[in-house]
């Protein structure tokens, strides 16, 4: 079992404040030019959370865990719809902030 699965199964079923990174987070936030695509996994669940953690106070962990799965799904359905493989700029949100964003 690698990260990404551990942390599914600690934040999904045992409610645990832990960030996933999966492939959509990895390429939107490469993209974005925030993150290195190929950091190790710990390292960008940290940084991620360490953000969250800054950004929101010191939030309860049943609050911290609702955070971080909202803003884990959040950031998969813009990875399917959007930010994909071949991605389209002209529907994204964030393009104007996007160094990755194709011009069209």
């Amino acid at each position: 079992m690698g990260f990404e699965t551990a942390d599914d199964i600690l934040l999904y079923a045992f409610r645990r404040p832990v960030f996933v990174i999966d492939a959509y987070t990895r390429r939107i936030f490469a993209r974005l030019g925030l993150v290195d695509h190929e950091a190790p996994y710990e390292v960008l669940r940290h940084s991620f959370q360490e953000a969250l953690e800054r950004e929101n106070g010191a939030a309860t962990r049943r609050r911290q865990t609702a955070l971080y799965n909202e803003y884990h799904a959040l950031v998969v359905i813009h990875g399917k719809d959007v930010c994909r493989k071949r991605p389209r700029c002209a529907q994204c949100c964030l393009r104007t902030h996007c160094p990755g964003c194709e011009t069209e």
